[in-house]
């Protein structure tokens, strides 16, 4: 009974329910509350911050879930996503990590991001940026865990000040969408301009590329 509770648990921690996960492009709609469309001017210092965790490859759907392979290299979900905006924009791109590596196990690295979760506990990053202040452009990218961003970038919040800056969210989940993370991020960062996100399946990431493009030429980062 108890092996099968947390098979259960392990599901939901991925973001939601398996079976939700019918939609063929971005969810960018949801809880949008605040949310400016276009970012203004074109001449900005861009940083692409992102925390992700793909897991070894394994026999189980769950587990492989994190991890997209596209012309025959191997991403995780948001690393990709990550990289086709870096890509397109010409930014900074960098990994948030924490000081202490999470675990390699599914079941081990669910268990750890629940309890960081349920005791609001918000791990040490590994990760500096020196020149912080310099970028006016933030993309920052996250899978949805346990229903909610990693804890480790409630980490990132705490480490930078993001305040007066630029925030633009791209997120990938399992069917739960951006999961209220928006009305978050707002609540963590009031004093920062929050621009017109994007969130994808992660069984639909692999074939982003156009989507994503098509969104940022939307939100005025690309022509």
């Amino acid at each position: 009974m108890k092996k099968c509770f947390l098979t259960l648990m392990s599901l939901l921690f991925v973001s939601g329910l398996i079976t939700a996960c019918s939609e063929n492009g971005p969810d960018n709609n949801g809880d949008n509350t605040d949310i400016e469309e276009v970012v203004p001017g074109t001449n900005h210092k861009i940083l692409i911050a992102y925390f992700s965790e793909p897991l070894p490859d394994g026999i189980d759907a769950v587990t492989s879930a994190s991890r997209v392979i596209v012309d025959g290299d191997l991403y995780g979900s948001v690393q990709y996503v990550a990289t086709v905006i870096q890509e397109a924009t010409g930014g900074d791109m960098i990994r948030i990590q924490t000081a202490q590596p999470y675990p390699d196990n599914f079941d081990d690295l669910a268990a750890q991001a629940d309890n960081e979760r349920q005791n609001d506990i918000h791990p040490t990053l590994a990760t500096e940026i020196d020149n912080f202040d310099d970028y006016d452009v933030i993309f920052v990218g996250y899978p949805i865990w346990w229903y909610q961003m990693p804890m480790a970038m409630y980490s990132f919040f705490d480490k930078f000040d993001c305040s007066g800056k630029t925030l633009i969210p791209f997120s990938t989940h399992d069917g739960s969408g951006w999961s209220g993370t928006l009305e978050d991020i707002r609540e963590l960062v009031p004093d920062a301009t929050m621009v017109d996100g994007y969130s994808i399946s992660r069984n639909n990431t692999a074939t982003s590329r156009e989507g994503i493009l098509n969104w940022l030429r939307e939100i005025g980062m690309t022509e």
